[in-house]
């Protein structure tokens, strides 16, 4: 971390009646510094707070809001829980991964898209769901993903 954000993560555990609950919010400042939770920074953020390393890893493999490698610009979350499933979201996700070329949690070698599946994003009515960079897309399908695909790559400029 750099001395800015440890003097705020130090800021925050005075903020809080109990210090572990700091947690989620320093781990927030982390992301927002690397992009990432590297792996150097459990460990500070275990030493500043005085938990164990193993602790901080529990609560960034239980929040999907938290990653622990660089993710692409475009971040797609398609929710696996059980009615996104069944109205077509494993559909969804072969596409993505086919279509693009990556594995489950994986980025194209351009850095412009990582695919994740994710636990239930709240969504259930308007399933099958996809959440793009913290943005909900309810009631998703093939075309509409081909279609937001297909726009974000325009955006890139071309080598000429």
């Amino acid at each position: 971390m750099n001395g800015e954000n440890l003097a705020k993560a130090r800021e925050l555990l005075r903020h809080f009646p109990h210090e572990s609950s700091a947690l989620i919010p320093i781990l927030h400042l982390v992301e927002q510094e690397f992009e990432y939770i590297p792996d150097a920074e459990v460990h500070v953020i275990a030493d500043l707070m005085g938990i164990t390393a193993a602790y901080v890893e529990s609560v960034l493999t239980f929040y999907s809001l938290f990653h622990r490698q660089p993710t692409g610009k475009y971040l797609i979350q398609v929710c696996r829980g059980l009615s996104c499933q069944l109205m077509g979201a494993d559909e969804l996700s072969s596409f993505l991964y086919e279509g693009l070329g990556v594995q489950r949690n994986g980025t194209t070698p351009d850095g412009m898209f990582t695919v994740e599946a994710v636990e239930c994003v709240a969504l259930c009515k308007n399933a099958p769901a996809v959440q793009i960079n913290l943005e909900f897309y309810p009631n998703m399908t093939r075309e509409k993903l081909e279609a937001f695909l297909d726009k974000a790559r325009e955006e890139v400029p071309t080598d000429a």
